[in-house]
């Protein structure tokens, strides 16, 4: 159901999470203590409140442009008619700086970067309507560094696969900033590329184009590979672990304390008798063989979805039920919830059916908006900004920044290939190694609009970076948001 013109998320009913370490773990370190968009009255901690937005939370145009409402700047830093960013004019410098003292700022679009020792509160998520990162100076044994506020290169080139004497581009056409390729243009790349090396996964970040190559037999001479693929820089990855494995946000990790690593393990079967998106889920110890697990995994629920047959499942991360499909919340020890019957791996989801006894509402999902349907992966506009909600991080804004296409081995003389397609988010909130397991499976909801759109379930995430396959083969299926 679409909002009206007048409806606003007000009306929705929303709880608080009754462990409130999780839901405000962003706060224990001042370059992630993003406001919470809740304003909840007085009551017990297990009732259902009515919570007030503190204000019209996004404004201007969706996708890149848009400011947060904490974004105070009195200019806009992105061109709607040249769609594009620009430097700022001197007395809009002038202004940052007076706004941000005894800070280093860096303009690396599409993201400023604010090195500061004392970030704002409340922190906003955008400034001049850029994304904004305030980190921490980087202290080395000689004082503070002074090398750049943050790197923008993606990843370290770590081969000499690049030819850098050399400007031909293979592509017969050039990618048009700050937009997705259209599939012709995709289905163009993976087949140049295919043509000149064996790529696995192809992420696209304006204005970079990172190759993944498969680790097989294939070896690349020095000055082998081309350095710019339709119109962008080209980075080439060589190694048995992803690319994004070992990307943290500059100096931000280390101001995560421990005392963050909690998962919200309350029982809100028992509290509310009904279950939501966010909660806690974990798998049995007793496997599909009959062995029994040495450990139970916890991962976050997703939402419950509909086909055109009336069947009803629960989304949960293919990934973290791997060897077996009971479904119990909040722990092994837990309430017995449902079994998955029908699993998505190439989306990394599966599909549990709940058991008669068990109640689950989609209409609240802690300080994330409700879900309503699910987003093809042409439906998502770069720049556009969402949230996920896990049972270890509480709320975590991520932006689409780009996409990934996962290319399968391609056999000798096969002319087509299909390949998945992904969505990449950069991640504003608590993402470190040891809480991205718990967010997994959770749902990325739109944030900078009404409409509850589903990008996908988080599946990866490490501190700056995070990704999800796309949703078509499900609506394809005809699964939709109940």
């Amino acid at each position: 159901m679409d909002l009206s013109p007048t409806q606003t998320l007000l009306d929705t009913p929303k709880r608080l999470r009754l462990i409130p370490e999780v839901a405000v773990s962003r706060k224990l370190s001042a370059y992630t203590n993003y406001p919470s968009p809740l304003i909840v009255p007085h009551g017990h901690p297990t009732e259902t409140v009515n919570y007030s937005i503190t204000g019209k939370a996004w404004t201007g145009p969706k996708g890149f442009g848009a400011k947060h409402e904490y974004d105070d700047a009195p200019f806009h830093l992105w061109d709607s008619a040249i769609i594009d960013f620009r430097l700022p004019k001197p007395e809009e410098r002038a202004w940052l700086s007076t706004r941000f003292p005894d800070s280093r700022i860096a303009f690396r679009w599409p993201t400023i970067s604010i090195e500061t020792t004392t970030p704002p509160t409340p922190l906003p998520l955008t400034i001049a309507g850029v994304a904004v990162r305030f980190v921490p100076p980087v202290e080395t044994e000689h004082g503070v560094s002074p090398g750049p506020v943050q790197d923008n290169m993606p990843i370290k080139i770590t081969n000499n696969y690049l030819n850098m004497r050399s400007s031909i581009d293979p592509l017969p056409f050039k990618l048009t900033k700050w937009k997705k390729p259209t599939a012709q243009q995709k289905r163009v790349i993976i087949d140049v590329l295919s043509g000149i090396c064996n790529p696995h996964f192809i992420h696209i970040l304006c204005p970079y184009f990172i190759v993944e190559l498969y680790q097989d037999d294939r070896r690349y001479g020095p000055g082998s590979l081309p350095r710019r693929i339709g119109g962008y820089s080209a980075v080439y990855h060589h190694q048995a672990t992803s690319v994004f494995e070992g990307i943290t946000l500059h100096g931000v990790p280390r101001h995560i304390p421990p005392s963050a690593n909690r998962q919200d393990t309350s029982d809100y079967l028992q509290a509310y008798h009904v279950l939501t998106p966010g909660v806690r889920v974990s798998s049995g110890r007793i496997t599909n063989v009959g062995q029994w697990a040495n450990v139970a995994v916890g991962t976050t629920a997703g939402i419950l979805l509909r086909n055109n047959h009336g069947q009803q499942r629960l989304t949960v991360a293919h990934h973290r039920f791997l060897n077996g499909d009971d479904i119990y919340h909040p722990t092994d020890s837990g309430t017995h919830i449902g079994i998955i019957d029908e699993r998505f791996e190439h989306l990394d989801v599966a599909l549990a059916k709940l058991n008669p006894s068990i109640n689950y509402d989609n209409s609240t999902y802690f300080e994330s908006k409700r879900p309503r349907r699910l987003l093809r992966g042409s439906e998502i506009e770069l720049g556009a900004w969402f949230t996920v909600d896990g049972m270890s991080t509480g709320m975590v804004s991520l932006r689409a920044i780009g996409i990934t296409m996962e290319v399968p081995p391609r056999p000798a003389r096969m002319t087509e290939i299909e390949w998945s397609d992904w969505n990449l988010f950069d991640g504003y909130g608590q993402i470190n190694t040891v809480l991205r397991d718990g967010i997994c499976g959770a749902a990325i909801v739109e944030d900078d609009t009404d409409n509850g759109g589903v990008a996908g379930f988080f599946q990866k995430g490490n501190g700056e970076w995070a990704s999800s396959p796309c949703l078509d083969a499900l609506i394809d299926r005809s699964w939709s948001v109940v």
